[in-house]
């Protein structure tokens, strides 16, 4: 039983670092299609949105950080 429950706790810790590195190449990703984006144009709403990026993924919220940078990127697409 013990066996099992280990096993089941170490495919959940090895999930969530897979997950968490995934966001965080999503996150770098974002930036960076964003950063190329932004040297061109700006608005208020997408430069707020690029600081949250940025903040976020300075607090290692890098789900946070690709959605607030894809947000700002279709915010620049759409001007």
């Amino acid at each position: 039983m013990k066996a099992i429950l280990f096993l089941f706790v170490g495919a959940l810790a090895f999930s969530s670092t897979a997950q968490a590195e995934k966001d965080h190449h999503q996150c770098e990703e974002a930036l960076s299609k964003l950063d190329a984006a932004t040297d061109s144009q700006h608005t208020s709403d997408t430069h707020h949105q690029h600081q949250q990026a940025k903040e976020a993924k300075e607090s290692g919220d890098y789900k946070r950080c690709a959605d607030q940078a894809r947000k700002a990127l279709d915010g620049l697409k759409k001007s």
